[in-house]
């Protein structure tokens, strides 16, 4: 608690001093708690580019933030909330991406010594503590408690996530992670009708890897390029599919009484490394959220779909689908190559399984046996 200084200009008598400062005191606590003014938070491990001061501080009312400056971040990404009447108006943050890479450390610039400008201890501790300071460079803007201009941020493991907001829409999200020797950034935009996934990280060292997110007639189509090359695709199709893409491998399957499919095409040389979101997963796990054939409807569900994604927990496992309908392998015109599938028209019901661009059966049965069938063909098929 800092002392309190009274600007009394006349002496006080020794044997009235100490009743007098008692009165005073009880007058001036008296008068704070009338304003309901509880407390004063004072901050000096920071600095807000658009108003330098050594040190902020914040006033409580009623026990919630008021007046002034209020830190809402970590030690590692701080924050700080700016206040109005009880009311949040700016907050100040620092570039993740930029202190990352050390292009904005937040360091105060270099002061150059000589051999009459010499530190002394006190000095010196002040102006190590000065250097290192974080830079707070980035003002958002809030509306009734919300970000509508600027960069709304949270924790996933590990890191931190930021949205940018533009005019009340949210246009980009990165994903920070942070490990012993580790960074990646991966950064998810919405480009017109078209969502890029990228890795600013990556392509400093070397490797441009993007994932390009367009719809199809019903659903969507991931593209993965490295350095501009294509290496694949994934197809996300909700509903009873009507066209199957060409030189692609297709599962049909059932999931709260609903049918899907998924698809995949390449992948040959980058298959392990190739997705920086794991989208199989999100779409696997609410597979309507693909549905949506508006951009930015669909960018706002992915990104919030992203975030629960990469704050998911190790032990927590996807659903797994309800029933099976098939496993198909086409050729570059899209015809059945390989792979076996359950059809029903009306009351009737059958299988057909293809092998070299044939059908090699077509057998009448119902959709439980085919369950039978499909898992003995798949367990037969590793076998091959």
């Amino acid at each position: 608690m800092k002392a309190l200084k009274f600007p009394l200009r006349y002496a006080i008598n020794s044997n009235i001093k100490i009743p007098f400062l008692l009165v005073w005191y009880i007058f001036f606590s008296n008068t704070i708690k009338s304003q309901n003014m509880d407390e004063v938070i004072e901050y000096d491990s920071f600095v807000i580019i658009e108003k330098p001061q050594k040190t902020y501080k914040g006033f409580y009312k009623n026990g919630k933030p008021y007046r002034g400056y209020f830190s809402s971040g970590n030690k590692e990404f701080p924050r700080v909330d700016y206040y109005e009447n009880g009311e949040a108006k700016f907050q100040y943050s620092l570039d993740v991406y930029q202190m990352a890479l050390g292009t904005d450390s937040g360091e105060i610039d270099e002061i150059e010594e000589s051999e009459e400008e010499i530190f002394n201890e006190t000095d010196y501790d002040e102006y190590i503590k000065n250097r290192y300071k974080s830079k707070l460079n980035i003002k958002s803007i809030y509306e009734n408690g919300s970000i509508v201009d600027g960069y709304e941020y949270g924790d996933v493991p590990s890191g931190i996530f930021s949205k940018r907001i533009e005019n009340q829409k949210t246009t980009e999200l990165h994903i920070d992670v942070f490990a012993m020797h580790y960074y990646q950034r991966t950064s998810i935009t919405l480009r017109s009708n078209m969502i890029s996934i990228t890795s600013p990280t990556l392509a400093i060292a070397g490797e441009n890897l993007e994932v390009r997110l367009v719809k199809r007639r019903k659903g969507w189509k991931a593209l993965y390029t490295v350095n501009d090359k294509e290496i694949g695709a994934k197809y996300f199709i909700p509903g009873n599919i009507q066209e199957i893409p060409a030189n692609s491998t297709l599962f049909i399957y059932d999931l709260n009484d609903q049918t899907y499919s998924y698809g995949t095409s390449g992948f040959q040389e980058y298959s392990t490394k190739s997705d920086l979101i794991a989208i199989s997963n999100i779409y696997f796990d609410n597979p309507n959220t693909f549905l949506t054939q508006n951009a930015q409807v669909f960018f706002n569900d992915l990104i919030e779909a992203i975030i629960q994604e990469v704050q998911r927990e190790e032990e927590e496992y996807l659903e797994e689908p309800e029933v099976y309908r098939g496993y198909i392998v086409t050729d570059s015109i899209g015809d059945r190559i390989k792979g076996i599938q359950f059809f029903q028209k009306g009351v009737h019901s059958y299988c057909i399984e293809y092998k070299d661009g044939s059908e090699v059966k077509n057998e009448k049965m119902d959709l439980k046996k085919f369950q039978e069938m499909f898992k003995e063909y798949l367990n037969n098929s590793q076998k091959d």
